[in-house]
């Protein structure tokens, strides 16, 4: 029986993948790296910001300053986020319908004060029984950590836990913790999410009814 949803943020909760991509751009450009759209979807997309900046790294073959990256990139977001702040459609309603089934928690790499600020923005916080950050955890996506450590806090077993997912390394973190998956593809498509329980266009296809029958 399902007793909890758990939200990815970054493409699931709020469309900020541009302003993660614009932040990570901007900074790595500093130090002369140019990031196209498909190196940051390959090295970033899903991930902590850490691990973000480590594979920029290993990519381009440069010794970058991650900690000085990783401030710089958080004050940056803070910076573009007002300007282009955008739920992703259906969520909102989505959220506060389950939330009336099952317990709700983020699970996200995102850091700790980006969820809240996210949360807060669009009246969501008190929805959400806990938060797992990437300052929470000490393995990123696609590890199984993460959504580990949510069902843990939770008291729950990860098969009594869907996960809501838009990233090949979120959905794959969420299966090997032995949570059930829906993907929805914000960002990316049906064929790099295959591994999903269920696949989705849009947060209107899901109710609780559907949850109860994912095996």
């Amino acid at each position: 029986m399902i007793k909890a949803v758990l939200f990815d943020m970054n493409g699931v909760i709020i469309s900020d993948e541009s302003i993660h991509e614009s932040a990570f751009k901007e900074t790595a450009k500093s130090f002369g790296v140019k990031l196209t759209h498909q190196n940051y979807l390959n090295l970033c997309a899903g991930k902590t910001d850490r691990l973000g900046y480590q594979n920029i790294a290993e990519y381009f073959e440069k010794e970058l300053p991650i900690e000085q990256l990783i401030v710089e990139k958080a004050k940056l977001y803070k910076k573009i986020f007002p300007t282009k702040k955008k739920a992703c459609e259906g969520v909102t309603d989505l959220i506060k319908k389950l939330s009336d089934h099952y317990i709700l928690a983020v699970t996200s790499g995102a850091s700790k004060e980006e969820i809240k600020l996210v949360l807060q923005e669009f009246e969501l916080s008190k929805y959400f029984k806990i938060i797992i950050s990437a300052d929470d955890i000490r393995h990123s996506k696609p590890n199984p950590e993460p959504y580990l450590i949510t069902c843990e806090q939770l008291q729950l077993r990860p098969q009594e836990c869907v996960v809501i997912e838009d990233s090949p390394s979120g959905v794959i973190s969420a299966k090997t913790a032995g949570c059930h998956c829906i993907g929805i593809t914000s960002t990316h498509t049906k064929e790099e999410l295959h591994e999903c329980d269920l696949i989705i266009n849009s947060f209107t296809e899901i109710n609780a009814k559907m949850m109860n029958e994912i095996k």
